[in-house]
């Protein structure tokens, strides 16, 4: 990825007396951690367990940082800050593994020109790498969070590791990573939004939310569950054809606004809500209907959903029958046909006539998706004609042989009346309709 340059910077904090145009903070003797020169001894023989590593705006040598974190820990333990805002750490390998960091760590728009090893330590305190730029590799492997473990507008040029990794939560808002990223995370919350994986990246969450907005996915990309299964939030105005959802709940997932949702591949268990119980008809549904019609929903406040209209909801629909399609699973896009034509029936934007068309296609089959719909109908049919026929073109005795053969396209048998002959008619077109919307929804349910 091509480089940005960084916004003006005032430093708020006494600056190195030693280089002009230095923004590194004083540490001794008017110099900043990087140009002690002749004096670094001396700094360092004074430091002491549960000193802070001061390098704020300097710019200094992985071998340097990691002499002072030999100076200022307690065994394996950490208790003072870690300042290093604005620093720039240059040489081969930054190594910042087996650590108990019981101070704050701030590493905000800091720059690692080397490789960067976090591996195996703890963070009990605030702990923030907003706006920092990973220039080789770094590695975040079996790492533990008291707290939240912020990467908000950070950048990685190579290929970056998290986890396994136990947090309140990771932020990964705005992230750039222009290598194949790897995340494996035990979290409360996972957030992803405007966040660009140019090269893929796999997601493998126990548990938790999962925020995903704005996001791209450059190359074919996984989130999936581990044991628990994640809960997915949103997709909303997020390009989805290279990313693929395994083991993943969608019950509360925003969908409309996402792009390309009709290229979307499911693998594994991916549920999505129901309407409420006592609901006449059971089906995969989407977060936004239930909003719009006012059904119940657990979805909390701060996941922010964004109205949508019955039109928006048809086009999300269709993409996911097409999905469900592409991926052979015909029953489960049934589904999704049935919640589409639901929301064309309620679009103001469908013609009226087609709207008639469809309540009547609704009623009678259930868009072709509800068997018993149309077994019913075709009983209510065939119980009309007899009585008909009982009343106004037969006595009653034939009645029912004479309906039954009407629906089914067989002779009567008898002479009927004028009235009689137009109810036969009628029933001959009504019969082979039904019956063959009842075929059509059994044929929907079961193939795959």
């Amino acid at each position: 990825m091509p480089d940005e340059p960084r916004p003006a910077f005032v430093p708020l904090w006494p600056v190195c007396e030693r280089v002009d145009g230095c923004i590194g903070i004083v540490v001794h003797d008017g110099a900043c951690l990087g140009h002690l020169g002749d004096q670094l001894d001396d700094y360092l023989d004074g430091l002491r367990p549960g000193d802070a590593l001061e390098a704020r705006g300097a710019v200094v040598t992985a071998v340097l940082v990691n002499r002072v974190l030999d100076r200022v820990k307690y065994g394996r333990t950490v208790p003072g800050t870690i300042a290093l805002e604005h620093a720039e750490i240059i040489g081969d390998d930054s190594r910042f593994e087996l650590i108990d960091f019981n101070g704050d760590v701030s590493c905000s728009w800091a720059r690692f020109a080397g490789s960067v090893r976090f591996n195996h330590s703890r963070f009990h305190q605030h702990v923030s790498f907003d706006n920092a730029t990973f220039a080789s590799t770094a590695q975040f492997e079996n790492v533990q969070v008291t707290g939240e473990l912020r990467f908000v507008n950070a950048r990685f040029e190579k290929r970056a590791r998290f986890g396994p990794l136990r947090a309140s939560g990771l932020d990964l808002d705005g992230v750039r990573c222009a290598a194949m990223t790897e995340i494996d995370v035990q979290v409360e919350r996972l957030t992803c939004r405007r966040a660009r994986f140019e090269e893929g990246v796999v997601i493998r969450a126990n548990d938790g939310a999962v925020f995903v907005e704005q996001a791209r996915f450059g190359a074919p990309s996984l989130i999936s569950g581990i044991r628990v299964m994640p809960r997915l939030s949103s997709l909303r105005q997020t390009e989805v054809n290279n990313l693929e959802l395994a083991d993943v709940d969608l019950r509360l997932c925003v969908f409309a606004g996402a792009y390309r949702l009709d290229q979307l591949r499911l693998a594994g268990r991916c549920p999505f809500d129901r309407p409420p119980r006592g609901w006449w008809t059971r089906r995969r549904t989407i977060v936004e209907e239930h909003v719009w019609r006012k059904w119940p929903t657990d979805r909390p406040d701060y996941w922010h959903l964004y109205p949508a209209d019955p039109e928006r909801m048809a086009n999300v629909y269709r993409s996911l029958r097409k999905a469900f399609e592409d991926s052979k699973f015909e029953a489960g896009a049934g589904d999704f046909y049935y919640g589409e034509m639901e929301m064309r029936r309620h679009s103001a934007e469908t013609p009226h006539a087609e709207r008639w068309i469809l309540t009547v296609y609704w009623l009678l089959s259930g868009y072709g998706q509800r068997a018993a719909r149309a077994i019913a109908a075709l009983v209510l049919v065939i119980v009309v004609v007899g009585v008909l026929l009982a009343l106004w073109g037969q006595p009653a005795g034939d009645a029912a042989r004479i309906a039954v053969g009407a629906v089914v396209l067989r002779e009567p048998g008898a002479e009927l009346t004028e009235a009689g002959q137009w109810t036969v008619m009628v029933a001959r077109v009504l019969g082979p309709v039904l019956l063959a919307l009842a075929v059509l929804a059994v044929r929907a349910r079961v193939k795959r």
